[in-house]
């Protein structure tokens, strides 16, 4: 059956510290609603910017709450990205994984097969390919997949179905999940196995709600929720989804996870006043389909 994966908020305090009890409750809520596993240090999580004690920090918390969890390990720091994976193996997880070494241009292909494979040889886990072009100028597509050939799964972070599909078709035995919130109900309809969705953070019952009726053959009512799922999706992209995501888990499910961390500014009140306004609407139409309690 196809999986919801929430890339889960990183937490912080107002000195840009990880606060780990903000993180327990919401992995808490996130596993409560019906999430089936958590991605730790995406870019949702802004893994990018979080230390490797960090990154190792906020699989500790989260680990407390539930193994089903996909330690996302990696940066520049090659050496970094090994000590992580080595250090799993004291945590009986899912797996990790792990980006394609971003800002450097014009890497050799070689290089990127290389840095994958090296994790691959340490890790005690199977091992994710986290492929988001957008964010690393780099596109470990389903070919190079393939002749790295250590990958369990990847999360391919790409609008392009038939980008994701290709990984299927080349890896068979892969773990196929999109990174994309607005192909839901597509992925469920597919054979691909789910999706790792940002606006889960915020709406867990609506991504779990799509999945379901979409595996239930309820293609109307699994498109219904999908559009109002992507509306919600677009709002947040106005004002910076990644500073968004921070209010909208407020708005949503009732408790306040803190603030981003620079360079990812909070929203000013005025923007916090604006998306709430774009949103409201969809809360209500999600309460009338009881999706949400009032």
């Amino acid at each position: 059956m196809p999986e919801i994966v929430t890339p889960i908020i990183t937490p912080f305090t107002k000195d840009n510290r990880i606060d780990k009890d903000k993180l327990t409750l919401h992995a808490e809520n996130l596993i409560r609603k019906g999430i089936d596993k958590l991605f730790v240090n995406g870019t949702t999580g802004l893994g990018p910017s979080l230390s490797p004690e960090e990154k190792l920090e906020n699989l500790k918390v989260v680990y407390d709450v539930t193994n089903k969890i996909i330690f996302q390990v990696g940066g520049l720091n090659l050496d970094d990205a090994i000590r992580l994976a080595k250090l799993s193996k004291d945590f009986d997880i899912v797996g990790i994984a792990s980006y394609a070494p971003y800002y450097y241009p014009r890497m050799p292909e070689r290089h990127l097969i290389k840095y994958f494979k090296m994790l691959c040889e340490v890790s005690p886990h199977p091992v994710y390919l986290y492929n988001y072009p957008t964010a690393t100028g780099k596109d470990i597509d389903a070919k190079i997949a393939k002749e790295i050939g250590c990958f369990a799964g990847v999360k391919d972070t790409i609008e392009n179905i038939i980008h994701t599909l290709d990984y299927k078709r080349l890896n068979p035995n892969m773990l196929v999940y999109s990174g994309s919130d607005m192909l839901i109900a597509t992925v469920a309809s597919t054979g691909l196995d789910g999706n790792v969705a940002a606006g889960s953070n915020y709406l867990p019952e609506v991504t779990v709600s799509i999945k379901k009726l979409a595996m239930e053959r309820k293609i109307d009512e699994a498109l219904k929720l999908q559009f109002l799922h992507d509306e919600i999706i677009e709002a947040s992209r106005i004002f910076g989804s990644l500073s968004s995501n921070y209010v909208l888990t407020k708005y949503f499910q009732g408790y306040d996870l803190g603030n981003p961390r620079p360079p990812i500014f909070p929203l000013d009140e005025e923007e916090e006043r604006q998306l709430i306004k774009k949103v409201e609407g969809i809360r209500a139409k999600l309460v009338e389909l009881k999706i949400l309690k009032e």
